[in-house]
């Protein structure tokens, strides 16, 4: 009997391997496409962590160093669309010319290399910094007792306050996303 079953396991040949083939290869190379730039495999088994090789946005920050803005109001370029009447309701209200004496302030102040660096945040993160305020924000109305009037209004203004923060930092965290792409 033992024999019998020896001969069977040995005689067992499993499903084609022609059959098989297709659905592990097309699971496989799925899992490779979409982690092959996150890590590698070696024909040892061997998971070993790629670089990180994105490259920071450097637009603004090159913008910056050509002092650009400072060209732009140096030129006269915003007071001539004014004059040229090109915006008709921001001209009426003088937006161009008040706009073109800030330009080279925004220069000095390096305004576009800290809206580059804020780019460059990863915008995960300021999406888990709103649901922490979030959550914050519950736990505070939790603690705050709602025995009198003013620590209702208490509660309401620090929950409106953290409303507005939070979907700020989720409107910008989706934008930041946008502009990071996926590469």
């Amino acid at each position: 009997m033992l024999q019998a079953v020896a001969c069977a396991l040995l005689a067992y040949s499993g499903p084609s391997p022609q059959l098989m083939r297709p659905s592990v290869a097309g699971r496989t190379s799925q899992l490779l496409m979409q982690t092959s730039k996150l890590v590698n495999i070696d024909p040892d088994g061997i998971v070993t962590k790629l670089p990180d090789n994105k490259e920071p946005v450097k637009i603004l920050e090159r913008i910056e160093e050509l002092r650009v803005l400072s060209a732009v109001a140096d030129a006269g370029l915003l007071s001539s669309a004014e004059e040229l009447g090109v915006f008709s309701k921001l001209e009426a209200a003088g937006a161009f010319s008040s706009a073109e004496k800030l330009l080279p302030l925004a220069d000095d102040l390096k305004l576009l290399s800290t809206a580059e660096s804020l780019l460059n945040y990863p915008a995960s993160n300021l999406f888990f910094l709103a649901v922490a305020i979030l959550g914050a924000e519950a736990g505070l109305i939790y603690a705050i007792p709602d025995t009198s009037a003013p620590l209702v209004a208490l509660q309401a203004t620090t929950g409106v306050l953290a409303g507005l923060a939070s979907v700020t930092l989720i409107a910008i965290s989706y934008l930041f996303g946008l502009l990071q792409g996926d590469d």
